[in-house]
């Protein structure tokens, strides 16, 4: 199997002019020619909505759409792409596991373990929970080079310790998580672990099985796709026992005025349009 070429900076990123250096990637990537030709021909030749109407043209939409599910699930190394929720970027993904996991799981007196390099949407929906539920946060240090200090996780880790969620790849510093290590500490007390793989799924191989985390998030901006995109890995278990926090049309199986029942995910958390050929 060979290797695909390597991406030239000026041919293949045309928003990148010669003579320019792009160093603000870990915000958001560049667009390679390939994927700025990809939006332009499903807006152009191939466009339709997905997964309600009945004409050829939806039918081969949905059939992308649900593909481009099935490619994402083997990239991350997920089980099914039933695990893969399609949302707005990875800051939703994470308040979504806030709204339909936390606000639902945790109760007073719980703790959720945070550390001191996370991105701002890695910190302000957790403490919207913990406000409203009575929930306790804690904030995991840093080593001397500048890594989430495991072995003070280990020390600071209770029984009441309910979640952990961390970044994967720091946006700042660039310091490499061990995820595996930090979901077996986590899971040796109990508690669920969100990895926040924004800066990680862009650079290196991420499998989520092999991490043993129970949810993980990303955006498609920073891995040279379009903004209004992203997604959330979840264990199906757990994605089968969250509620959703949206409703509209999509997520349902049945409604009626008296009593609505919702669809399996991952469509329950997908309501409305989507950002199709994001």
């Amino acid at each position: 199997m060979t290797s695909a070429a390597p991406l030239d900076r000026v041919a293949d990123f045309p928003a990148i002019p010669d003579g320019w250096a792009y160093l603000d990637t870990a915000a958001t990537a560049q667009k390679p020619q390939g994927v700025i030709d990809a939006i332009t021909r499903a807006y152009d030749t191939s466009y339709a909505t997905v997964h309600r109407g009945v004409y050829q043209r939806s039918a081969d939409m949905t059939v992308a759409y649900e593909k481009a599910r099935e490619a994402t699930a083997r990239f991350i190394g997920a089980g099914s792409a039933n695990e893969i929720v399609f949302t707005r970027g990875a800051t939703e993904g994470i308040n979504l596991v806030a709204q339909c996991w936390a606000a639902t799981n945790l109760k007073a007196g719980d703790r959720i373990l945070l550390s001191m390099l996370e991105h701002h949407s890695n910190i302000v929906p957790w403490q919207m929970v913990a406000e409203r539920l009575g929930v306790a946060i804690d904030v995991l240090p840093l080593t001397v080079d500048h890594r989430i200090d495991l072995d003070a996780m280990e020390r600071m880790l209770t029984p009441a310790h309910k979640l952990v969620s961390l970044g994967h790849v720091s946006n700042v510093l660039g310091s490499v998580l061990d995820g595996r290590r930090a979901a077996d500490l986590a899971h040796g007390l109990g508690a669920k672990i969100l990895l926040d793989g924004c800066q990680a799924v862009p650079r290196i191989m991420v499998d989520v099985k092999a991490l043993d985390c129970d949810f993980y998030v990303f955006s498609g901006h920073k891995l040279y796709g379009p903004t209004g995109i992203g997604v959330l890995w979840a264990r199906p278990e757990l994605l089968e026992a969250m509620p959703p926090y949206q409703g509209g049309g999509s997520m349902i199986d049945r409604v009626s005025f008296e009593k609505t029942t919702y669809a399996p995910p991952p469509g329950r958390f997908e309501a409305g349009t989507p950002h199709i050929v994001g």
